[in-house]
């Protein structure tokens, strides 16, 4: 509710008996306030399900009451001929920028509060009609837009801490009695989340039963003495993408992990969910809003323009591709420009594989647009890598054949080199369930011009197909045809599906002329859409390899 100045009109309120019925009269709010007049206000509360927290405001500076503490979610005073949920609805957008529904809102209890603030000058005996709007996940802090005479700021707080504050009648903190009548409030959420603890270890067990437990090898020989050593300042460079990557899921997932870890020999339940929590990082999306380069420094011991360390392990590696990338993308993650260094990424010719930044943008569900923190770091399998040549060369064959109009096809596929690697070490957005392959990078500039490069990850793609693939296929495919079933015919499909990430449309001109691309436009749908493409056209691109090879037609 917008404060009063000299060039607005007083709010008016409906004046109320003590048992909250209407008067038939109407005062100034000042006035209201300054003879402890009954009136009526609304309280909303926005409760977020997966976190299990509510979200409160900081009551601006220039508030008249309780000014600079922590409060509920959106709160305001029903105007004289209103009604509550109206009123519920436009405080909301007011003073949080949010528009919901009226089915959002549930009213769940009233509370009459009665006190006296500013030495006697403000009196507030206030009828509140309390609504509580439940959302499945939390609302975005950066989503919000603050009404600034009314709030200063907004942060989430778990619903049973908050409770807790109060109790302590924290000086921080808008005063509620959470052990009379507002208790009601903390009392609803809990009983509707009381925890079947049997039902949530099983459920928790089932989940975690999805996932097979597998160590993986990979051969050494090759690595020279510097590569070994640079190998392990590398996988300590990798672990640092685990933080930033649940910092971007989740901007309170550092204090979650903390406690999950603590609790967990509390009990069977808590030791679930840290087993859990290890592989998926918590079920949220990544909307947090704070990128790499802004909170570099807390790692900076493991950039190479910045540590003698790290410059080490740079002078020691025998490569100069893979000095050359590890500096450029060093140079990126302090200028957020990671042109370079996916270009000196894709010209990697080198034993030791890395694959290190942001990239895939599959937990941005808004847009498709933010990429979350990544590394691989493996060993170049150089015998499998030169076997895949062939794929690799024929792009430009299978875009000139795809089955869709030529005006979208490219007349300047380049190759996509293909590496074949054995996984050592991977961190950050790929550190739960494992991939088989990748392909990068998604910068559209680059594949316009240079197209992409692929890498398999061979250890994995056996691990999948012995632990997840033959499984299914002896249990659905007749003993006839079962021998049928082998990992190379497994390992060339994933090929031609990472293949065909780097054909087809990229680029596009829109019906107004605006160049654009298919990822942008597409937004959110378009990690579906993309890997649902690669699927399919990677079977086409399979048949057709087959018969131009035994047609000897390949250039």
């Amino acid at each position: 509710m917008a404060e009063v100045d000299a060039h607005t009109q007083e709010e008016f309120f409906d004046v109320l008996t003590k048992t909250g019925q209407k008067t038939g009269i109407s005062k100034p709010r000042g006035d209201v306030h300054r003879d402890g007049d009954y009136h009526r206000a609304v309280h909303v509360w926005i409760f977020a399900e997966s976190t299990q927290e509510l979200l409160i405001q900081r009551r601006a500076d220039c508030k008249d009451s309780w000014a600079g503490l922590w409060d509920i979610s959106s709160a305001g005073h029903i105007s004289a001929g209103d009604s509550s949920l109206i009123t519920a609805r436009r405080e909301l957008q007011e003073e949080l920028g949010v528009t919901l529904p009226k089915d959002a809102f549930e009213m769940i209890f009233v509370f009459l509060q009665e006190c006296v603030t500013n030495d006697g000058k403000f009196i507030n005996n206030e009828f509140n009609d309390v609504y509580l709007v439940t959302t499945v996940d939390p609302i975005p802090l950066e989503a919000f837009t603050l009404q600034e005479t009314e709030v200063s700021a907004v942060k989430y707080i778990s619903y049973e801490e908050y409770r807790s504050l109060l109790a302590k009648e924290d000086l921080e903190y808008v005063p509620y009695d959470v052990n009379g009548e507002y208790g009601q409030l903390f009392d609803i959420i809990a009983r509707r989340y009381k925890e079947n603890t049997i039902a949530r270890s099983l459920s928790l067990q089932k989940q975690l039963q999805r996932y097979a437990p597998v160590s993986l090898s990979a051969e050494l020989t090759g690595l020279t003495d510097a590569d070994r050593e640079a190998l392990l300042l590398l996988i300590k460079a990798a672990a640092i993408m685990d933080e930033i990557f649940c910092l971007q899921v989740w901007y309170s997932n550092p204090v979650l992990q903390d406690w999950l870890k603590e609790h967990a020999d509390t009990s069977q339940l808590d030791k679930l969910k840290w087993m859990y929590y290890v592989i998926n990082k918590s079920p949220w999306y990544v909307f947090f809003n704070l990128v790499f380069f802004q909170v570099y420094t807390m790692h900076m011991r493991f950039l190479p323009t910045n540590v003698p360390c790290a410059m080490c392990m740079c002078a020691r590696v025998c490569v100069c591709v893979l000095k050359r990338f590890l500096h450029s993308k060093a140079d990126a993650f302090l200028s957020n420009d990671y042109y370079d260094s996916d270009i000196a990424w894709m010209e990697l010719d080198s034993k030791l594989d890395v694959t290190i930044g942001p990239y895939e943008t599959y937990e941005d569900a808004l847009f498709g647009y933010k990429a979350t923190f990544e590394a691989f770091i493996g060993v170049r399998d150089d015998k499998a890598t030169a076997q895949l040549k062939l794929f690799g060369d024929n792009l430009q064959v299978l875009e000139q054949n795809l089955p869709l109009d030529n005006v979208y096809k490219s007349k300047d596929v380049i190759s996509a080199p293909i590496r074949v690697i054995d996984l050592l070490y991977n961190a950050g957005d790929v550190k739960g369930p494992q991939t088989v392959a990748f392909n990068l990078p998604n910068d559209e500039r680059i594949v316009k011009d240079r197209g992409t490069s692929m890498v398999m990850l061979k250890n994995i793609s056996e691990a999948k197909f012995k632990h997840i693939l033959q499984p299914i296929a002896d249990a659905c495919i007749t003993k006839e045809q079962q021998e049928l079933v082998d990992f190379e015919s497994f390992f060339t499909h994933t090929i031609c599906h990472e293949c065909c990430h780097g054909i087809g449309p990229h680029s596009i001109t829109l019906p107004n002329g605006r160049k654009s691309t298919v990822r942008l436009e597409l937004q959110e749908l378009h990690s579906a859409l993309e890997e649902a493409k690669a699927d399919i056209v990677g079977l086409w691109a399979l048949k057709f390899l087959i018969h131009k090879v035994r047609g000897h037609i390949f250039s």
